[in-house]
């Protein structure tokens, strides 16, 4: 066999890699296949249910979109009972408003006010929005056989909702990628703040406070993003038959994620300290020429720490670059120190936010093994 050429069995295994990785970043995908197993077999389903209900066969495969497209097993749970007990709220004011008031006209009124007000439950959650539909629809559509459509409309909803919960038990999501995604977006924009700090050290001059500002990044979004996201995980871990076999992916997941939730508090107060002292306006700057450099230095190595994470931890060569740095950077200050009567408070404040930074996201030993010892 040729160097360099793989043989055929490993060429063959590529693909199914490609399509999982693919399938892992886009779980929409598997979203929309979900939706559409389940719809399909509430539809056949609904084929075989005898008397009146089988006249409304469409709201089986309702209930299994409403119970498929939920991004978590348990939610999917939940938003089924929410929307089941929406569209059975909505049918009873409107049987109630039907019996109760005369004329159509204001009985329509009655009801869609009511199902609105009535919609503000809480409990009720995302499937509030159907009970004011469910009102309005019983009222109209269920003239001739209000009994009779009631229980197509609720009971074959929730026969379609409780196959959607199945196939979603089936093949339950475990979204991983796209958590991992939120925190690789969090970082990146996390180094980027930093890059900006090393930008405006390493100018002539001390930048102006506008210009310090105009340095300034939002980052309270993309922390937002990341616990959404981190947060839908730990809710699909419930209940879910995958959960066990991803449990250090997802372990490594939360492990970073409060690293850097950290790690955010610190760089944004870095970014404050260094954009409220080190200022052009000032008589007195935090860091001065003497510390600068280096300051900007240890923040350039956080920076490329915080890009070289992948998987578990930052890159062990990285965070020695970084360690040397931040070195370089106390003995820098010790000697400015040294040099005269100030006591460097605010420069010391940025060595220790870029030392708890570092810490924040430095890779953990691992624990010693009872035969290694």
């Amino acid at each position: 066999m040729q160097h360099g050429t793989l043989p055929p069995a490993r060429r063959r295994t590529r693909r199914p890699g490609a399509v999982r990785r693919t399938w892992a970043r886009h779980p929409r995908i598997g979203l929309a296949v979900r939706a559409a197993l389940a719809a399909t077999v509430a539809w056949a389903l609904a084929q075989l249910v005898p008397g009146p209900v089988a006249d409304y066969p469409y709201y089986a495969p309702l209930g299994a979109v409403v119970a498929t497209t939920a991004s978590t097993l348990a939610s999917s749970v939940r938003q089924s009972l929410q929307t089941v007990a929406s569209i059975a709220l909505g049918a009873a004011i409107a049987l109630v408003g039907d019996a109760l008031v005369g004329p159509q006209l204001l009985a329509l009124a009655l009801v869609v006010a009511s199902g609105v007000l009535l919609a503000g439950w809480r409990r009720l959650g995302s499937g509030s929005s159907w009970l004011p539909t469910a009102a309005l629809f019983t009222l109209i559509l269920g003239q001739g056989n209000p009994t009779g459509y009631v229980l197509g409309f609720a009971g074959l909803t929730f026969a379609g909702a409780l196959v959607g919960i199945l196939v979603a038990a089936a093949f339950p999501p475990l979204p991983l990628a796209p958590a991992d995604d939120a925190l690789g977006a969090l970082r990146e924009t996390l180094a980027g703040q930093l890059d900006d700090l090393v930008d405006g050290l390493r100018q002539d001059h001390p930048p102006t406070q506008d210009e310090w500002r105009g340095r300034m990044r939002t980052i309270d979004p993309l922390l937002a993003q990341m616990r959404a996201a981190v947060q839908e995980t730990d809710e699909a871990r419930r209940g879910n038959r995958r959960a066990a076999r991803y449990r250090p992916a997802a372990d490594r997941l939360y492990e970073q994620a409060r690293a850097l939730e950290r790690l955010t508090l610190l760089v944004e107060d870095l970014t404050l300290v260094i954009a409220e002292t080190e200022v052009a306006e000032h008589e007195r700057v935090a860091l001065g020429p003497a510390l600068r450099p280096s300051a900007a230095t240890a923040l350039a190595a956080l920076a490329e720490v915080l890009r070289s994470v992948e998987g578990a931890a930052a890159d062990p060569e990285a965070v020695r670059r970084a360690d040397g740095a931040l070195a370089a950077f106390a003995t820098e200050l010790r000697r400015a120190r040294a040099s005269t009567d100030d006591d460097l408070f605010e420069a010391g404040n940025v060595f220790g936010n870029v030392r708890r930074s570092l810490a924040a996201v430095r890779p953990r030993e691992p624990a010693e093994h009872p035969d290694d010892a």
